[in-house]
């Protein structure tokens, strides 16, 4: 069974933002009107909701602050080294990389020991690395 009503939201009463003001109470206690403002409570709840996100941003960018003005000599022969940068632990911590080294292959002669028979791999020259240009 399908429960539609109104499909087309034809004669709905918009929602409202506001909620009527209540009738005088029986002590004859004022009603609140638009001249009298918002309340204080409902005041510091609005300076609340427009500040907060601003306040919570600046927050969570002081790790990575601070680990930026820590790590910028680090940072800048890691850019002059063209090495990769990856920062860690919410910005506090940092892990370079030298792409170069996603090029090498281990050497297939000496399966990256480095040596063949106590002597140092030819191919390699003792590392047990290949570029795979190298590879054969």
């Amino acid at each position: 069974m399908i429960n539609i009503s109104n499909y087309f939201s034809k004669d709905n009463t918009p929602w409202l933002p506001v909620q009527p003001g209540r009738a005088a109470a029986a002590t004859g206690a004022p009603t609140r009107t638009a001249a009298n403002g918002p309340s204080p409570g409902r005041r510091a709840g609005h300076i609340l909701a427009t500040i907060g996100p601003v306040l919570l941003s600046w927050l969570t960018a002081l790790p990575r602050r601070l680990g930026d003005r820590l790590f910028a000599l680090n940072d800048a022969e890691a850019y002059w080294r063209d090495w990769q940068i990856t920062r860690t632990h919410g910005g506090l911590g940092r892990r370079y990389r030298d792409p170069r080294f996603g090029a090498l292959a281990e050497c297939p002669k000496c399966h990256g020991a480095g040596v063949t028979a106590d002597l140092p791999c030819p191919p390699c020259l003792g590392t047990g690395r290949v570029t795979p240009g190298e590879v054969s």
